[in-house]
């Protein structure tokens, strides 16, 4: 005890010593209870937090959050056994304590931030509204918690009150709204995008004038990650889309139906009224006289003659839209609740627009592309049998047929001079 009583009176002698073995005792008191915490914490937070959870459920919430809370005890530790070392030098306890300061302020912004985290993660995976994100308002959560942070740490470096630091923050704030005008642009649009019900997670967005068509998959702060049907990943400013033009297809996949609204092009000239020659050529296709009695009030087309057609104004276009009509719906792919048009629209130098108006019964693209291609195809086929003309622009072969014809005639031509 001699020996002991001898060695301690030798070190309080020696001031440089003291101090030595006084931070030597600090460290190794910190590194001892960061050690004990990270076994110790974790069966804490486990049993407190998450004791409701099966044991076979594998967790990391219990594991993230003591990482974090064990971290503070360090420093209380330290903080607290600067009180039994009234020797140490004056400016050297007060800088140990501004770090320790420093130091619990910055493990706590760490500690909310991951609180919030989880947060965003449980609501994401157990909220029933799937297709809402709260990242945005995480995010701010965790701006709001650096910024208190900074202000804190500012307050002990600087050895005075917050609210000082607070209010001289006012003499800056149009500086700091220049540095933020993004954030807090992004704030507002994200804002109104999450309580509009405007976009969600899992919609279907498109940007034609920026060649972006995909769903969106994530809603941060400041951007929106979509991803395309090629797989690649796009991210738009939140506050594009309060100011840019842009589709949101979901409202399509919610109705069940997907619409149709497509034209194809007739040529003006075979436009006609009808007759008895017409009428017999369109009577071969199933469907065609129940249409044409209807338009005819229940009338025989055999005991009228050409010149009442003309005088009805009845013609080929007329029956073909009504048949076309009547053949859509009876088409199971296509919906017979919803619209069903076939109309005309105005002329124009590429021929008279013929728009067929109506919904498929499937939202899914293969499905959609399906349905209407054969409706085209069918439509295609058929026109020619109303006494019909799809328009097109003159191609190569048609410039080569009337070439030979040309030759054919003046060969001709010159035949009877010989």
């Amino acid at each position: 005890m001699n020996y002991l009583s001898d060695i301690q009176k030798f070190i309080e002698s020696n001031t440089l010593l003291s101090t030595t073995f006084s931070l030597l005792l600090l460290v190794i008191a910190g590194m001892v209870t960061h050690l004990i915490c990270k076994f110790f914490v974790v069966k804490v937070v486990r049993k407190v937090f998450f004791s409701t959870h099966k044991k076979q459920v594998p967790l990391d919430k219990d594991v993230r959050l003591s990482e974090k809370l064990s971290n503070f005890i360090p420093v209380i530790t330290v903080y607290y056994l600067l009180q039994f070392m009234p020797d140490l030098p004056e400016h050297l306890l007060i800088a140990i304590k501004t770090i320790c300061g420093i130091l619990f302020f910055v493990y706590l912004s760490l500690f909310f931030t991951e609180v919030l985290e989880i947060v965003n993660n449980s609501y994401s995976r157990k909220s029933k509204r799937k297709n809402h994100s709260i990242k945005g308002y995480i995010q701010v959560g965790k701006i709001l918690v650096h910024i208190i942070s900074a202000i804190m740490i500012l307050a002990i470096m600087s050895n005075k009150s917050p609210v000082i630091i607070i209010s001289s923050l006012g003499a800056v704030a149009a500086v700091l709204m220049l540095v933020f005008q993004h954030t807090l642009m992004s704030l507002v649009a994200n804002i109104q995008v999450s309580s509009n019900d405007v976009l969600q997670l899992g919609d279907w967005i498109e940007m034609p004038d920026k060649g972006i068509s995909g769903e969106v998959i994530d809603i941060a702060l400041h951007t929106i990650t979509l991803r395309n049907w090629d797989n690649t990943l796009s991210r738009i400013p939140t506050k594009n889309f309060l100011t840019e033009t842009y589709t949101n297809w979901q409202a399509m996949f919610s109705s069940g139906a997907r619409r149709i609204m497509r034209s194809f092009h007739l040529d003006q000239m075979s436009i006609r009224f009808l007759d008895h020659e017409l009428i017999q050529q369109m009577s071969q296709i199933r469907g065609v006289n129940e249409q044409l009695s209807a338009l005819m009030d229940g009338r025989d087309s055999n005991a009228v003659g050409d010149r009442w057609f003309a005088d009805n104004g009845m013609t080929n276009l007329t029956v073909f839209r009504k048949y076309l009509t009547a053949w859509l719906s009876q088409r199971d792919d296509i919906k017979q609740d919803m619209y069903i048009v076939v109309r005309a629209m105005k002329p124009s130098p590429e021929g008279l627009p013929v728009e067929v108006y109506c919904f498929t019964s499937s939202i899914f693209w293969v499905e959609y592309e399906n349905s209407q291609s054969a409706i085209f195809e069918y439509i295609y086929a058929i026109v020619g049998q109303f006494g019909l003309r799809m328009y097109q622009h003159p191609g190569g072969n048609d410039f080569w047929r009337l070439s030979q014809q040309h030759a054919s005639a003046a060969k001709s031509v010159e035949q009877q001079a010989d």
